[in-house]
């Protein structure tokens, strides 16, 4: 019977907490529609610091930044809308606004094939679908190739697709395993500051590689950046590599 209350207690307290967030949500954007941007902020944070988080939420407060002019802000939450297919398009657009408004544009290396192709998988399969995949094949291959071990089965074909499957389940987690390092090993960097130097080393002392302005866009090698409390070690959209105070930029 402990269990039992247990158990209800946990149904009526999630669903509460989802009508509490969007309570405060609805609130967020009424505020916004009225112009109450700083406001709508601090409403829209607090139910990001709480763990909900969503296209709209990301995309409303891009939108509040822009209002106010920050538009580092703005660009750093519209680029995590724009990972989301219910706000894709919206942000997409919001960032085009966003970046004609930028007084400086970086140069920008055009991405090679495979890097796409392994942000594709990351931001839109996921790591977890891609290792459900691979279980997916490598049972059903594994199955296969046992099931014909005591059902003698003549058909080639299907002796090759089961042997596909394996191998493909192999690729896949391959594929699973690279993308979950990128994901945990680099994040994205939005500078949030006017301008901001990159230096060689982090230290304030030695030569500056390049400046990054507002707005613009960075790889964060968070592994290596962990060494060095209070500087990140990024590469630019132009191809090049420094240290950045971490305070001047947002990262996700």
């Amino acid at each position: 019977m402990k269990h039992f209350f247990k158990l209800a207690l946990l149904l009526w307290l999630v669903p509460a907490a989802l009508y509490s967030q969007q309570a405060r949500f609805d609130e967020a954007t009424f505020l916004l529609e009225q112009n109450e941007y700083r406001k709508a902020l601090d409403i829209y944070k607090t139910i990001a610091d709480d763990g909900f988080q969503s296209g709209s939420l990301w995309l409303n407060m891009g939108i509040a930044y822009t209002a106010l002019d920050s538009l580092g802000m703005a660009k750093y939450y519209f680029l995590q809308a724009e990972n989301l297919d219910e706000t894709e398009s919206a942000a997409s657009e919001a960032l085009a606004y966003v970046n004609e408004r930028f007084e400086r544009r970086s140069a920008v290396l055009p991405q090679l094939p495979w890097d796409r192709f392994f942000n594709f998988l990351a931001n839109r399969l996921g790591t977890g679908l891609l290792f459900t995949f691979a279980f997916i094949l490598l049972y059903g291959g594994t199955a296969g190739i046992i099931a014909g071990w005591f059902y003698p089965v003549r058909s080639t074909l299907l002796k090759y697709l089961w042997t596909g499957m394996l191998i493909s389940s192999g690729l896949v987690f391959a594929a699973a395993f690279y993308t979950d390092y990128l994901e945990t090993r680099y994040g994205t960097g939005v500078i949030i500051e006017r301008e901001q130097p990159v230096y060689q080393a982090p230290n304030t002392d030695t030569a500056t590689v390049s400046t990054a302005y507002e707005g613009y866009v960075m790889r964060v090698d968070l592994a290596e950046s962990e060494s060095t409390e209070g500087w990140s070690y990024v590469r630019l959209e132009n191809g090049m590599y420094g240290w950045l105070q971490t305070e001047s930029m947002k990262v996700f």
